[in-house]
């Protein structure tokens, strides 16, 4: 039997080849180039609007609210009881419209005192302290003083934790019904507490003041 072999034609080959052609790794360098760029600018920019958003409104507005809602909830849970010396709700006036430097202690129940082995009563107070180096001048630190019981030194003691930074005014304002508000109330006149508080912070956030205002409505231990 004959068999017919055909070797192919090295002429007609199609030549294999080891690497890129230098065309080739010039359009891959431009493509990545594009995606790196686009990688880069999205990267830059959400940087950018991050820290922007961090110094001006972002982290600002975070602490603001959280000191709204700590006076609003420690003012909810007040607990006064008349004839008793050591438990009381003053309210003081001091400063001028726009840059209020107002003052308050009284008592407040502790939500968490059977947990924490406490005092169901603390004593606590709210008021404004000025900056040692503030950007602006007549800037103030937000405090809260808090003691773990109520004694007979009601405005002294305890421990100081700063709420806001960059305080310009702190304003409160105290009503039996809500048709009148006062500025200055004392429990030791008036034999009970506000039903209603209207408080204001005014901080400075970026480079501009904004104004906060809240209501407190003291009744879960009111007697």
């Amino acid at each position: 039997m004959n068999v017919l072999c055909r070797f192919p034609n090295k002429e007609n080959q199609i030549p294999f080849r080891n690497g890129f052609t230098l065309v080739e790794i010039s359009i891959v360098i431009m493509i990545m180039a594009v995606i790196f760029t686009g990688i880069f600018s999205v990267f830059y920019t959400a940087n950018k609007i991050s820290k922007k958003g961090a110094s001006s409104k972002g982290a600002n507005r975070k602490d603001i609210l959280y000191a709204m809602e700590n006076i609003r909830g420690t003012l909810s849970r007040a607990y006064f009881i008349d004839n008793q010396k050591r438990i009381l709700f003053v309210g003081k006036q001091e400063g001028v419209t726009g840059a209020r430097n107002d003052r308050i202690v009284f008592a407040t129940s502790n939500p968490n005192s059977e947990e924490e082995g406490q005092a169901s009563v603390r004593e606590v107070s709210f008021y404004l302290r000025k900056m040692p180096n503030p950007k602006v001048d007549g800037l103030s630190y937000l405090i809260r003083r808090e003691d773990e019981m109520v004694d007979n030194f009601p405005t002294q003691g305890g421990v100081e934790h700063v709420l806001l930074e960059n305080v310009k005014s702190f304003q409160m304002k105290f009503s039996e019904r809500g048709d009148k508000w006062v500025d200055d109330w004392n429990s030791r006149t008036t034999k009970k507490i506000p039903r209603l508080i209207r408080f204001e912070i005014i901080s400075l956030v970026g480079s501009a003041f904004v104004k906060y205002e809240s209501l407190a409505h003291p009744v879960i231990l009111y007697k």
